[in-house]
């Protein structure tokens, strides 16, 4: 086969496997490399589960690739302030599993790949001495590793916080925490019998922080797991120039590429859709910029707003928050949510790929 139907990817998780399956599709050799042992995104992070908007459907139109049965909708998702409990709208709000278990996101677009020209070459991870000599046709696709942003010169935050995860009784459900010794939120999802809880920060999270929100979890939710490990990670979210689906001549997709959520870190639907613009950008770059364009064209906008806005006056004070939610009545505000799941009221979103917005 010519050299210029020959692709090389480096990151086997779920925007590289996609780029991978349109190549084949269409005629390329494709080898995907990756760091890891096997498929499915880091071990830090995965297995995984992740509630994130989303249209199954037409994203699976855009991707090529039906992505539907593992997406499964939300039942509730409430937002805590404190003690103070807000339902969150949940219309196209759904979970998702990451990983390599079998009902994993990572295991369908594995499966996927089987029958096409595809190598995967594990224990392989992009090393800083091969960027000088990029093969024609690479994608880079290294997801959330400090290292990559490092040897790529892609500004980031490194984010810190305390992962747990395992089996679970609960079906598909999720909950938000926010609170002052952390600037961003706990997090738990669940879907497939198995939970992902974080709790995250763009500064270092102490044991006090993790204790209180433990004790949180067990007085509302019910809910209490000992297994944390502590852990840290990169986001392309340190610059309003974060996207960009070029680096050189080789082209990005995935978080690494900044199609990735300002605001709330959301980085699923971005990553879906970025696959796909990135193997069409092996044969038509102009093409790939504009579809790259318009599924990020929101990210300064929502950056802006969380950096001069939501830290400096609105994060910070949680308890004013709290306090502004009783003055309005939390019935009200709950409500609204209602009203927006019913398509009353309108919804601004900044995520990438996001399918009403951004799609079609």
């Amino acid at each position: 086969m010519s050299a210029d139907k020959e692709v090389t990817i480096y990151g086997a998780g779920m925007s590289g496997l996609i780029a991978a399956i349109n190549l084949a599709r269409d005629g390329y050799s494709v080898t995907v490399h990756d760091s890891e042992a096997g498929y499915g995104g880091s071990s830090l992070y995965n297995p995984s589960t992740h509630a994130t908007f989303i249209d199954p459907v037409m994203t699976s139109d855009y991707i090529g690739i039906d992505i539907t049965g593992v997406f499964h909708p939300v039942i509730e998702c409430p937002a805590y302030f404190h003690e103070t409990k807000i339902r969150l709208p949940v219309f196209e709000l759904y979970a998702v599993e990451r990983g390599n278990r079998p009902t994993s996101l990572d295991t369908l677009l594995f499966n996927e790949c089987k029958d096409l020209d595809i190598s995967l070459a594990f224990d392989s991870p992009l090393k800083k001495e091969d960027l000088e000599n990029l093969p024609p046709n690479t994608i880079i696709a290294c997801g959330l590793s400090p290292s990559a942003y490092e040897m790529l010169g892609i500004p980031y935050h490194r984010w810190h916080g305390w992962i747990s995860r395992g089996e679970i009784g609960i079906g598909s459900y999720a909950w938000l925490w926010f609170d002052e010794c952390i600037t961003e939120y706990g997090y738990f999802s669940a879907v497939n019998d198995y939970y992902f809880n974080l709790l995250f920060s763009i500064r270092e999270v102490g044991r006090e922080c993790l204790d209180k929100y433990r004790h949180f979890m067990v007085r509302n939710e019910g809910i209490e797991h000992d297994n944390w490990e502590y852990v840290s990670g990169a986001v392309p979210l340190a610059s309003p120039d974060n996207p960009r689906l070029f680096w050189k001549d080789a082209v990005l997709c995935g978080t690494i590429s900044g199609a990735m959520d300002p605001m709330i870190w959301f980085g699923i639907s971005g990553a879906l859709v970025t696959g796909k613009v990135a193997a069409i950008a092996i044969s038509e770059p102009d093409r790939a910029q504009s579809e790259f364009a318009r599924f990020t064209r929101r990210f300064r906008r929502a950056y802006y707003f969380k950096e001069k806005i939501w830290y400096r006056f609105i994060r910070p004070n949680v308890r004013g928050m709290e306090r502004a939610f009783n003055a309005v009545g939390i019935d009200r505000i709950n409500h609204l949510g209602h009203l927006t799941e019913t398509g009353r009221i309108p919804v601004y979103f900044a995520i990438p790929g996001f399918s009403h917005l951004s799609c079609y």
